[in-house]
């Protein structure tokens, strides 16, 4: 039966309708201050750990079976030939058209890889109702997708795709770096202009309390007290949440903080750490006591809630959540270490620095660290990562050097959303396995539970329910990301450049994807009647706009008191001038495939 041309254009149009709302509730949620940067990357983390993969699994083990080992090569194919186009176009661009040398990296890894995730889930979901499709094809549907995703993923990360984001990024050396007196600087003359104009100021206020000037709880001077554990300042107008106050405590029990009351609690509870030689010891009445005096750091006492109250969080607060690098490159300093694995160097004139108490041990610990962040997140590998890839491994295996790769490659199919992928089509291809979590005509029979269902249909029951959860979670978080971003003033020409990319990507690359389907009808490998689900897939999958994951991997490789943001900026226009046109692009696309190439 023939479906009329409005209710195609109304069906194909429905869907953006309630992913835009979605991604506004998000957004709406991020400036009021309940979805916090931190909340934002909790619920991530939470998405990428458990959600994702449960549904992967659910949808793949009930959708996939033996017979679509042929639709896993064909989507696997789809994928080189969908990256490369992207890639293509980009290249073109960057030569062709004003593009920062510092973004050269960016607009490759933004041309190259789309949203293959939340989009086209929530996309097919909607139109599964049966007007258009079948529940069970969109289901089939979501199964493909996810496949797609996992190609992604395999570029991205196992591959090292994120290594295009990351050559954009030149630190500083020692001689060009801001050296504490610099610091130092900058901070008397601000607080001089704040005198100067009658404004407070952050110096202690003086008190008649005699116990406060006691041996026994002595405050540190200004200048110390409020210094962050990175060592890096911040322009922002908000707290900053890596903010840390010190003070001085003999029996562990009396202790006066000071700095910034306003951080966020996302620190330590405390650090107890002894004072080194090269501290100036002041307003003490014993050095030796001085010597073993402990430096507590307690956890700030502002509540999430009272966040909201604040201005709305920007992109100076991503990046400073985001960021794993200092102003020279290197990984920035674990903020919850234990106190046995590290010593505090409190000198003004020199760095905090590390003290393992136990080589062994603080190595061990150092790589299960680095490989639960690399397993539970999506922006905190880097090229390091790569090189220090089986080192613990014997020098027999490290002298090969192809060894590295190889273990950062098995290291990242660790992620959960690939373990599930991994599993589930090996169910998916095994019938008689395939069969104690689904009944389907393909399975072979076996001996039911008591309630008449597969054995392990439990299992079933409990990814289903969970994964659910994860498309909508996902659009909300795309909707808080979006709203921290802003536009500056760009690199001279830049905006003809993003936006002529955007236009290939979004309009002319569906066209290659339309092309590419028809020829695979031709070629006989899929067919109409049979396949319409992974051709859809496929054409839709073309016409998606660039992966929101370059927003954290930017921010990832920013040092938070960077003041040169190019990158975050560039990254920052790209994207959203692509959500607009998605709004015409992609219901077209889908109202002709439907209509013309699948005769609706």
């Amino acid at each position: 039966m023939s479906i009329p041309l409005g209710a195609v254009i109304w069906s194909s149009f429905k869907p953006i309708i309630k992913i835009y709302l979605i991604i506004g509730t998000g957004f709406l949620l991020a400036r009021v201050g309940i979805l916090s940067v931190q909340a934002t990357r909790s619920i991530s983390d939470i998405v990428l750990t458990l959600l994702l993969p449960c549904l992967s699994f659910n949808k793949i083990v009930g959708n996939i079976e033996d017979r679509d080992i042929k639709t896993v090569g064909i989507i696997c194919l789809t994928s080189v030939l969908l990256f490369g186009t992207g890639l293509f176009f980009a290249y073109v661009i960057r030569r062709t058209m004003p593009v920062p040398r510092q973004w050269y990296g960016g607009i490759l890894a933004g041309g190259m890889f789309p949203n293959i995730s939340d989009l086209p889930i929530a996309y097919i979901q909607t139109m599964d109702q049966g007007f258009i499709f079948q529940p069970e094809e969109g289901d089939k549907g979501v199964a493909c997708v996810i496949i797609f995703m996992a190609m992604f993923m395999l570029c991205v990360f196992n591959l090292g795709g994120f290594r295009l984001i990351e050559s954009d990024f030149h630190y500083k050396d020692i001689e060009s770096a801001v050296t504490p007196e610099e610091n130092d600087s900058l901070k008397n003359e601000q607080e001089g202009q704040e005198l100067e104009q009658g404004g407070p100021t952050h110096q202690p206020q003086r008190t008649d309390d005699s116990s406060i000037l006691s041996s026994s709880s002595i405050i540190k001077p200004e200048k110390a007290i409020t210094r962050s554990w990175d060592n890096e300042s911040s322009s922002s107008s908000r707290p900053n949440p890596s903010s840390i106050s010190l003070a001085y405590d003999d029996d562990g029990t009396e202790n006066h903080e000071r700095g910034n009351k306003d951080a966020p609690g996302n620190m330590w509870d405390y650090i107890t750490t002894r004072k080194t030689q090269s501290q100036p010891v002041a307003y003490t009445a014993d050095e030796s006591q001085n010597q073993q005096r402990q430096i507590r750091v307690r956890r700030p006492s502002i509540r999430s809630i009272d966040l909201r109250d604040l201005p709305s969080e920007n992109v100076t607060e991503l990046i400073r959540e985001y960021s794993n690098v200092n102003q020279y490159g290197r990984p920035r300093r674990n903020s919850a270490l234990s106190d046995g694995d590290l010593d505090v160097a409190l000198d003004e004139d020199e760095p905090l620095r590390y003290i393992p108490s136990s080589t062994s041990g603080s190595l061990i610990n150092r790589n299960k660290s680095n490989l639960t962040k690399i397993l539970t997140s999506d922006a905190t590998v880097n090229t390091q990562d790569i090189r220090t890839s089986g080192s613990s491994l014997p020098s027999v295996l490290k002298k090969f050097p192809l060894t590295p790769f190889i273990v950062f490659f098995l290291k990242n199919c660790l992620r959960p959303a690939s373990m599930a992928l991994i599993l589930a089509l090996t169910i998916a291809f095994i019938p008689w396995v395939k069969a104690l979590f689904v009944t389907t005509s393909s399975t072979p029979n076996l001996n039911q539970a008591p309630d008449q269902q597969p054995a392990l249909s439990f299992v079933m029951d409990y990814t289903n329910y969970i994964g659910a959860a994860s498309v909508p979670f996902g659009l909300l978080l795309l909707g808080a990301t979006l709203g921290r971003l802003k536009l500056t003033k760009l690199y001279p020409g830049f905006w003809k450049s993003a936006l002529t990319l955007v236009v290939l990507r979004m309009c002319i690359m569906p066209i290659f994807g339309v092309l590419w389907c028809d020829r695979l009808v031709k070629a006989g490998w899929v067919n109409w009647d049979d396949d319409k689900m992974l051709l859809f897939v496929i054409a839709i999958d073309w016409a998606l706009p660039s992966m929101t994951t370059m927003i954290y991997f930017t921010a990832s490789y920013t040092p938070p008191d960077s003041t040169d943001t190019i990158q975050m900026d560039c990254t920052s226009f790209f994207l959203m001038i692509q959500y607009p046109i998605m709004v015409v692009s992609l219901p077209f696309l889908v109202s002709y495939f439907l209509k013309v190439q699948m005769k609706i």
